[in-house]
C-alpha cells in the first residue's frame, strides 16, 4: 500500500533540549549550513543525560535521518548516539542505535518505522540522545537534521486507524481475561461474541477448560502433547538459544602446527604504489607496514606438492568452499598459501571423511588458473561447479590477465572446460574480486554482485570501481545487468566484503553489511528474484553484529535464519576473534550465538579469510582454513576442517517438563488435603515418579549432586545438573505429606464491603506506578503509544485489573472446600495455565504464512 505514497522531506521544530552552549542553539540543526562552524547545537556538558526533542508537524512515519556535518572532521561529532521515536514523548521506542564517521560526508541512516507485528509505527516527537562523541571528553554536537518519511493525510489516516483498532483489540483481551479469571462466564462470551476477538487459540482454550475450570490433570497433559505435535509449539521453540557443538573433522598438518607453536623468519616485503589488497589473502592495516603479495624474492612454500599434500589439501586463505546438498560432499578450489596462489580441486566425502584430489593443476587441464578471492558455486541439479573472478597484484595486471573468464567443472565427468573467456564482453562484470556469487538451481540463474573492479590504468587506480548486480542464465548462456555501479535506486550499493545469500523458498537474495570506499556499511537489503522488487530490512532495535574482515554468511531456507561468522575485527586493535550471529528473517532481530577469542582444543582456531558453508539437509556447518592473524608467522595459513552443528533445546524436554508440573501440581493438591493423603501418596510412587529420572542411583544428597555437576563436561553440566536437582526436588516433595496446608497470608481473597473501602482509601494515599498506569491508559486508548507482540516465554506487562483485597478478614471468612479454601487451588492451576500457555504462539504475532509481508518493510 505504502508504494503508491512518496518519500518526502518531514517539517519539524525543536520541541525540548537537555542543554546548550554560548550561541550554540538548538534551533541551529534546522539549516544545513557546513562552511559556518556556529551553526550547531552544542552542548554544555558530556553526561549521558543530554538529548534534543524534535516534534513533527503532524504524525508520520520517519524512514530515514540525516546528519549533516562541518566541512572538516570535528572532535565532538557524536561516535555514538541514539534515536527514540513515537506519538508520546514520555512514552519512545528506541529505533536506531548508530554513530558518525569522523569525516565531513552526511550520513543517512534508515529508522525502524514498523512494530514487530509489522504495523507501521506512526511519530509525532523524535528524541536524538548521544552517548560519545570523537574527542575523549568533549560534548557532543549535531550539526543539521533532515527527516524524511510519508506524511500524506489518506496514508497517515489508515495507519492511525489500523493502530486503533489494535489497541482496542488488545484492551478487549484484557478485559477478556479478566473475566475468564473472575468467573463471569456469560459477559466472557457476549464480550468475545460481540467484539469478535479471541483471548487465545483453540488450543489454548481447552487446556484452560480443562486445567483450571474442571481440574483434570490428565486431559491436560493430552491436550499439551496434542499441541505439540500439531506445531503449536514452534513458535516458542524458535526463540530458544542455540548451543554451538564443534567436531573436527581434520586437525591442521603437523607442519602448520609446529609453524603456530614456534613461528617463523619471513622477510619484509613492501607494497607497491597505487597496489590493492584484498582481505582474503592480507588485509591492508592502517598504521602497519603490511606486505602484500608481490613477486619479491620470498622463501618458498613450506608445504610441497609431493607426498606431504597429497592425501589432503594444504593450508590457505582466499579459496573457497561449496556443499553438494544432495550427497553431502564439500568441493574446495583454489586459495592463497601465503605465498602463491593455487589451482587445486579437492572434495571431501563427510560420511568417510576423507579428502580426495580430484585435480592437482586445474589450469594444466582445461580448468581455471591459480587465483584466490574468487567464488565458487554449485549446481545440484546438473552436479557443476562454477567459478568468476580473482585477485592479481599490481606486476600480473596486464591486458591478457584482466579479462574475467567463467569455468565450469563437472562432477559427472570430472572435467574442466571454459564458458567464456570475458564475461564483459559478452554484458557480465568485469575483472572482480571480493565479490559475492549464488545460485539459484531451480532456475539455472547465477547472481554476481559487487566485488572491486581491478583497475586496467593509473586513472581507475585512483578511483575505486565497483561492480553492480548481474545475472548469468546458464540455459541461453547470457548474462544481464540488474543493477548498475553508484546508483540513486532504492536498493543496495554495490560494495566488497559483504553477503548476499539466496533463499530458494522466498526466492530472495539477500544483501547485507560491507565496505565501499570507506565507508564501513551495515545495512540489510532483500532482492526479489524475477519481479525484481527491493527493499531495505527494517531490523529493530537490536543491533546487528559489528563490521569484521571476511564475514561468512549462510542461510536456512527452512526456519528463515541467516548466519554470520565473523573474522577480525575492524577496530583499532584488530584483534582475531570469531562470533557467530544468527538473523531471524521471521522476527527480524540479532542474537549472537557463539563468540571465541582463545585458543582450546574443542573449538576452532579463531581466524579471517576462512571459508563457511552449510548444508541445509544435514544442517550441518563446515569451516576450513583461513589465516591465524600469528604476528609471528604473517603468512600462515591453516589447513584443518571442522564441522558445526547448532541444536536448540529438544521438543521432548518441553514436553517432559510440562508434564513433570502438571503432575506435581496435581500431587501437591492431593497432600493439602489430610484426607486425601493415601491417595497422594499413591500418586507420588506411580504417577509423579514416572516423569522423573532415578538413573542414577547415587542420586541421594543435594551437595553430592552439586559436586558431580561441577565435574561433568562443559556441555553437559548444566543439564546433568538440571536433571540432578529435579531428582532431589522430587525426594523433598514427599515433606508435603506431613507439613498439612498452610494459610498464605498473601492469597488473594474475595472482595467484601469492608474492603472495598479500604481498597478505596488505598488508592486514594497511594499513586499508581506510572508505568503500569501508562501502559494500562494505552491499550485503552487514552495515548497515542503503539503496543508491541509480547515475546514468547516473556512474562506480558499489562497489569491485572485489582478487584480483590489480600490477606485475612475476620468479617468475612473466604467460601472454602476445605481446610485453606478452594481460592488457592484455583490460583496455583491459573497460575501453572500461564506457564504453559506460554509455550504457545502469541495470538498478536502473524502466523508463518505471513513472513513474506513482514521482510517486505
Amino acid at each position: 500500500m505504502d508504494d503508491k505514497f512518496e518519500t518526502l522531506k518531514l517539517n519539524y521544530k525543536i520541541h525540548k533540549y537537555s542543554s546548550f552552549s554560548a550561541h550554540y542553539v538548538p534551533e541551529n540543526i534546522l539549516v544545513n549550513n557546513p562552511s559556518d562552524q556556529l551553526s550547531r547545537w552544542f552542548t554544555d556538558s558530556s553526561t549521558s543525560s543530554q538529548f534534543i526533542v524534535l516534534k513533527l508537524d503532524s504524525p508520520s512515519i520517519v524512514e530515514t535521518i540525516k546528519f549533516g556535518k562541518y566541512i572538516k572532521p570535528h572532535v565532538s561529532d557524536l561516535k555514538k548516539f541514539q534515536v527514540f521515536g513515537g506519538t508520546d514523548e514520555s512514552n519512545l521506542s528506541l529505533l536506531l542505535t548508530g554513530g558518525l564517521r569522523k569525516d565531513n560526508v552526511a550520513e543517512i541512516f534508515r529508522l525502524r518505522h514498523r512494530t514487530t507485528e509489522g504495523l507501521y509505527l506512526p511519530v509525532k516527537y523524535i528524541k536524538i540522545v548521544p552517548l560519545q562523541s570523537w574527542g575523549p571528553v568533549s560534548n557532543y554536537t549535531i550539526w543539521y537534521v533532515e527527516l524524511e518519511g510519508k506524511k500524506q493525510p489518506e496514508f497517515i489516516s489508515n495507519v492511525m486507524e489500523t493502530i486503533n483498532m489494535r489497541k482496542e483489540e488488545e484492551a478487549v483481551r484484557i478485559l477478556l481475561k479478566h473475566l475468564r479469571r473472575r468467573r463471569y462466564k456469560d459477559a466472557f462470551e457476549a464480550l468475545s461474541r460481540e467484539s469478535g476477538v479471541q483471548l487465545e487459540g483453540h488450543m489454548q482454550a481447552r487446556l484452560w477448560n480443562a486445567l483450571v475450570e474442571n481440574g483434570d490433570y490428565k486431559l491436560a497433559e493430552r491436550i499439551f502433547e496434542e499441541s505439540a505435535r500439531d506445531g503449536e509449539l514452534d513458535w516458542y521453540m524458535s526463540w530458544q538459544p542455540y548451543t554451538p557443538e564443534w567436531r573436527k573433522l581434520c586437525g591442521c598438518s603437523a607442519q602448520v602446527e609446529e609453524r603456530l607453536c614456534c613461528g617463523e623468519a619471513s622477510p619484509e616485503v613492501h607494497s607497491r604504489p597505487h597496489d590493492l589488497s584484498c582481505v582474503d589473502r592480507d588485509p591492508r592495516l592502517e598504521g602497519a607496514d603490511v606486505a602484500l603479495n608481490g613477486n619479491e624474492a620470498i622463501e618458498n612454500c613450506f608445504i610441497s606438492c609431493g607426498t606431504a599434500c597429497a592425501n589432503r589439501p594444504g593450508p590457505r586463505g582466499g579459496h573457497q568452499l561449496v556443499v553438494d546438498p544432495n550427497t553431502g560432499t564439500l568441493y574446495l578450489f583454489g586459495g592463497w598459501n601465503g605465498t602463491e596462489d593455487l589451482d587445486d580441486l579437492w572434495s571431501f566425502d563427510t560420511i568417510t571423511e576423507r579428502w580426495s584430489l580430484l585435480c592437482r593443476h586445474s589450469g594444466m587441464l582445461g580448468g581455471p588458473s591459480p587465483r584466490s578471492c574468487h567464488k565458487m558455486v554449485f549446481d545440484p541439479i546438473n552436479e557443476k561447479l562454477y567459478t568468476i573472478g580473482r585477485y592479481l597484484d599490481n606486476a600480473q595486471r596486464t591486458p591478457a590477465n584482466l579479462n574475467s573468464d567463467l569455468y565450469v567443472y563437472s562432477v559427472r565427468s570430472a572435467e574442466w572446460s571454459l564458458v567464456m573467456s570475458d564475461t564483459a564482453a559478452t554484458g557480465g562484470p568485469r575483472l572482480v574480486f571480493d565479490h559475492q556469487m549464488c545460485m539459484d538451481p531451480d532456475t539455472s540463474t547465477i547472481y554476481v554482485f559487487g566485488g572491486r573492479v581491478l583497475p586496467a590504468n593509473t586513472e581507475e587506480t585512483a578511483s575505486p570501481q565497483y561492480s553492480g548486480l548481474y545475472a548469468y542464465y546458464i540455459q541461453t548462456c547470457t548474462w544481464h545487468q540488474l543493477l548498475p555501479d553508484d546508483h540513486d535506486l532504492p536498493a543496495p550499493q554495490p560494495r566488497v566484503s559483504h553477503s548476499m545469500l539466496f533463499h530458494p523458498i522466498q526466492r530472495r537474495l539477500y544483501i547485507f553489511a560491507g565496505q565501499r570506499n570507506k565507508e564501513q556499511l551495515l545495512d540489510a537489503w532483500w532482492y526479489e528474484a524475477g519481479s525484481g522488487r527491493c527493499g531495505a530490512l527494517c531490523l529493530g532495535s537490536c543491533a546487528p553484529p559489528a563490521a569484521g574482515f571476511t564475514q561468512r554468511a549462510t542461510v536456512d531456507p527452512d526456519t528463515d535464519e541467516i548466519f554470520v561468522l565473523s573474522g577480525m575485527s575492524k577496530e583499532k586493535d584488530r584483534r582475531v576473534y570469531n562470533t557467530l550471529w544468527v538473523l531471524s528473517l521471521r522476527r527480524l532481530t540479532w542474537s549472537c550465538v557463539y563468540r571465541n577469542e582463545a585458543v582450546t582444543p574443542m573449538e576452532p582456531r579463531p581466524r579471517f579469510a576462512h571459508q563457511l558453508v552449510y548444508d541445509p539437509v544435514r544442517k550441518i556447518h563446515y569451516l576450513f582454513g583461513g589465516n591465524p592473524g600469528t604476528a609471528s608467522s604473517p603468512r600462515l595459513r591453516l589447513d584443518d576442517l571442522w564441522a558445526l552443528r547448532l541444536t536448540r533445546p529438544a521438543l521432548s524436554r518441553v514436553v517432559d517438563c510440562a508434564r513433570a508440573a502438571l503432575r506435581e501440581s496435581r500431587y501437591r493438591e492431593l497432600a493439602a488435603d489430610p484426607a486425601a493423603a493415601p491417595e497422594a501418596l499413591d500418586y507420588l510412587r506411580h504417577e509423579l515418579s514416572d516423569v522423573v529420572d532415578h538413573g542414577d542411583p547415587e542420586q541421594v544428597s543435594l551437595s553430592a549432586i552439586e559436586s558431580r555437576a561441577r565435574a561433568a563436561a562443559p556441555r553437559s553440566r548444566h543439564r546433568r545438573a538440571n536433571d540432578e536437582l529435579q531428582v532431589a526436588k522430587f525426594q523433598r516433595l514427599a515433606t508435603a505429606l506431613f507439613a498439612g496446608r498452610t494459610r498464605d497470608e498473601c492469597a488473594p481473597v474475595s472482595l467484601s464491603p469492608r474492603r472495598v473501602r479500604a481498597l478505596a482509601r488505598r488508592r486514594a494515599a497511594v499513586c499508581a506506578p506510572a508505568d503500569l498506569a501508562r501502559a494500562l491508559a494505552a491499550v485503552l486508548g487514552v495515548d497515542d503509544t503503539v503496543p508491541e507482540a509480547t515475546q514468547p516465554f516473556e512474562e506480558a506487562t499489562l497489569p491485572d485489573v485489582d478487584t480483590w483485597d489480600v490477606g485475612r478478614d475476620d468479617e468475612e471468612p473466604t467460601p472454602a472446600s476445605g481446610p485453606g479454601g478452594a481460592w488457592d487451588e484455583r490460583a496455583a492451576r491459573i497460575g501453572l495455565y500461564e506457564r504453559l500457555a506460554a509455550y504457545f504462539r502469541p495470538s498478536t504475532v502473524p502466523p508463518a504464512a505471513d513472513i513474506m509481508d513482514l521482510v517486505a518493510l
